[in-house]
């Protein structure tokens, strides 16, 4: 991978000072990230969602002490924003639906915060070509696919569904939790969501994953803007309520404006 990025740059010498400054701005930007400060701001946006961030931290990881859930490289706020959740018992979580199972353990997270729930889950069957193509899985499916559902099997109350999230448009069931962490640019995430303002019981809750204000490319599969867009205009129609909490508080992830990433809250407006 190291010889590739030098030949590009042999072959592009034009970009090197560009990407000179964009190293030199991340350094200053990370070094000089104040974590505590965005802590404080992610508290105050939990408030207004009349959620407790600190209790949903505590909750949090005592669920994955007692049900020995190991970090996975996937962990982000999103964990916390469902523990706080969970805690919120006048929201009545009782059916979740969540379009993108990846590897199986956010399913089993909810199944532990929500015990008294039932569990839906949807990804693509192994045929299809953007499941096996994408995030590193072109020559492991079959041990992806054993690992995710074994750990899927584990609790009861998931129930999963070899599906194309499209396909939600003929869905009946109504719900009153919805994740969406499938295909993240247009048309799918954008379908996605309108699937789920019409799936989701009048106050429930639609949460979007890695939610992009400022991105300069775009693609369809792992970071756009579509989500934002898409949200920004439902919101504009007055046909959501919508709130962003920041996606990861470390200064790796967090400390550059342009691709900061945040979490998508909706409320559906009858």
């Amino acid at each position: 991978m190291t010889k590739i990025r030098i030949l590009k740059n042999f072959l592009q010498p034009h970009k090197i000072p560009k990407k000179i400054f964009q190293k030199l701005k991340y350094i200053y930007k990370f070094k000089t990230y104040q974590k505590e400060l965005f802590k404080k701001k992610q508290e105050i946006f939990f408030e207004e969602l009349g959620l407790d961030r600190k209790k949903g931290v505590e909750n949090l990881n005592l669920t994955k002490e007692k049900f020995e859930i190991l970090p996975n490289g996937m962990s982000s706020e999103h964990e916390v924003l469902f523990s706080s959740i969970s805690l919120k018992k006048s929201l009545e979580i009782k059916n979740i639906l969540e379009i993108g199972t990846y590897d199986g353990n956010n399913a089993f997270l909810l199944s532990k915060l929500f015990p008294n729930s039932n569990i839906d889950t949807i990804d693509l069957g192994r045929e299809d070509e953007n499941f096996r193509n994408y995030y590193n899985r072109e020559t492991k499916i079959n041990e992806f696919i054993e690992i995710r559902n074994k750990r899927i099997s584990s609790s009861g109350n998931i129930n999963f569904v070899e599906m194309n999230s499209v396909n939600l448009l003929n869905h009946k069931k109504s719900y009153d939790l919805i994740w969406i962490d499938g295909a993240h640019g247009y048309p799918v995430v954008c379908i996605d969501i309108i699937n789920a303002i019409k799936l989701i019981r009048d106050g429930g809750l639609i949460l979007c994953d890695d939610v992009f204000k400022n991105l300069k490319n775009s693609d369809e599969m792992y970071q756009s803007i579509a989500t934002y867009e898409t949200l920004s205009l439902l919101k504009s129609q007055k046909l959501i309520d919508l709130s962003l909490v920041f996606k990861r508080l470390s200064s790796k992830y967090n400390c550059l404006d342009e691709e900061r990433k945040f979490i998508a809250i909706c409320k559906k407006i009858n």
